[in-house]
């Protein structure tokens, strides 16, 4: 209980990020999109900065008149008995569609955030994958820390003073006066109780310092990897190469997991997500102007290796996206320089790779073929930092008309968000950002080509949207531009 006394009193002051990191980068909200038995809804986990504390948790239902939601925090993989009785949400005033409540995360890990809906088509349970991690430590501001020293200093005053007299005048009768060995022994006793009140400020001092590292040790940070490139050069008849033969360049990434991290940790291993061990980003920082989405495949447990295709040359923020076996979800963050390459035949590692080359655009997005991907709304509203992103979009055949897609990767699309410092970068898909654990299995047939993927921009800034999906075999990405403002930019 002490760590939790605490927390709350380190409340009182100001936030200082050590780093802003969960499973995805500047953005640790999570979000769902689902149903809960036959109510659709939709899910947003509004994570606290430290932990202990409470999540802020917000539940949209439509469908049949409910009457009741709740929701609890279970630790992934905990027995049910064992898990906190849910906490009632309450209806939001003038919206009679949301609920919100608060939940308390008593310790990082990994969630399962559990809603529950009553309403007139019976009851209805969703699960929310969440990953609880402490972002950052809160340090008290000034004016408290002066404030407390005045008072603490006036107590203790006080308390010498009570102190002082007690061994002192209250020793004699009613109008005597105190002789030279009572008022010795008064400040006598004095010192020996400011010795003993400093040993306690001291010791208190000590023990403050040592939580206070202790808590900071638990600061999430992403694990480290080393991110290298290499050039392999073969000749057409897949042996290496020798003169007089011709040759074919084959630029190979190699992302791995700093052994010494996973020696020095509890190690655990890496399951799919999407069907994929990790989904690996490389997105130009100049501009934002080139962005390849690949799928490393694995040389062992913490090696991936994947072909490279041609990109410009430049430095690139480099993003790696990993679920372990425990549910815990993150982002593993790098940069690398690739330098000036030919042009060269790409035999992706998965099929499920993808590259894209140049510029955003408001919207709409024409591909080759004639056919478009509109942002909905994306020009009716002004993009406010903390709000709903409004991220819907349709696609279309030359003529207008609606068009549908092939599954990519289990999704009817992916999207994936970049602000251009690097410092928000969000995998999204239309389930929200939680992920699908466990290998993907094969979907047949088309979905419809209107997608929505639930997020807000947790910021202001200039954000480029990739949106991908699967068409007549390929995979096909457009790029949207977007400025984002805070609330009080008067961009409502």
């Amino acid at each position: 209980m002490h760590m939790v006394a605490r927390r709350l009193t380190i409340l009182s002051g100001v936030l200082s990020l050590l780093f802003v990191c969960a499973a995805h980068v500047g953005s640790p909200d999570a979000y769902f999109d689902g149903k809960a038995g036959p109510y659709p809804v939709r899910v947003i986990i509004r994570s606290p900065t430290v932990i202990p504390a409470r999540a802020e948790i917000v539940v949209r239902v439509t469908g049949a008149a409910v009457s009741r939601v709740t929701a609890t925090a279970r630790v992934w993989g905990a027995d049910e008995k064992n898990a906190p009785p849910p906490d009632d949400a309450a209806r939001v005033p003038g919206d009679s569609t949301l609920w919100s409540l608060q939940l308390w995360i008593m310790r990082q890990g990994s969630y399962a955030v559990i809603v529950h809906v009553d309403g007139a088509a019976g009851p209805g349970t969703a699960t929310v994958p969440y990953t609880a991690v402490a972002q950052g430590v809160l340090k008290m501001n000034r004016t408290m820390a002066v404030a407390l020293t005045a008072a603490g200093i006036f107590l203790i005053a006080g308390m010498l003073t009570i102190i002082g007299a007690a061994a002192g005048e209250a020793t004699l009768a009613p109008g005597a006066q105190p002789s030279d060995d009572v008022r010795l022994q008064s400040k006598r006793v004095r010192w020996i109780a400011a010795a003993i009140i400093l040993a306690i400020i001291v010791g208190g001092r000590i023990w403050w310092n040592v939580e206070d590292k202790a808590y900071a040790s638990a600061v999430f940070r992403p694990q480290a990897m080393r991110v290298t490139v290499r050039d392999d050069t073969t000749s057409r008849g897949g042996r290496v190469a020798r003169p007089g033969r011709t040759e074919q360049h084959t630029r190979i990434m190699r992302v791995a997991i700093d052994p010494a991290v996973v020696g020095q940790r509890a190690w655990v291993p890496l399951i799919p997500d999407h069907g994929k061990l990790v989904h690996l980003f490389l997105v130009k920082k100049n501009g934002l102007s080139a962005i390849a989405h690949l799928h490393p495949v694995a040389t062992d447990s913490i090696t991936f290796e994947s072909a490279l295709p041609f990109l410009p040359a430049g430095e690139y923020f480099v993003f790696a996206d990993v679920v372990h076996e425990n549910g815990f979800a993150e982002t593993m963050v790098e940069s690398v320089t690739l330098a000036e390459s030919p042009a060269m035949a790409w035999k992706p590692s998965d099929a499920d790779d993808a590259i894209f080359t140049g510029n955003g655009v408001r919207t709409p997005f024409r591909f080759d073929d004639g056919s478009t991907l509109s942002w909905d709304g994306a020009n009716s509203a002004h993009k406010i930092g903390g709000a709903d992103a409004g991220l819907h979009f349709t696609l279309r055949d030359a003529s207008g008309a609606p068009l549908s897609v092939e599954p990519y990767m289990g999704m009817a699309a992916h999207a994936v968000v970049v602000r251009d410092d690097g410092k928000v970068f969000v995998h999204l898909h239309p389930m929200g950002t939680t992920p699908s654990i466990g290998s993907m299995a094969p979907m047949a047939g088309t979905m419809p080509g209107r997608f929505e993927f639930p997020w807000a921009f947790p910021a202001a800034g200039r954000y480029r949207v990739w949106v991908q999906f699967r068409r007549a075999g390929g995979v096909r990405s457009a790029a949207f531009d977007v400025e984002v403002g805070t609330a009080t930019s008067g961009n409502r």
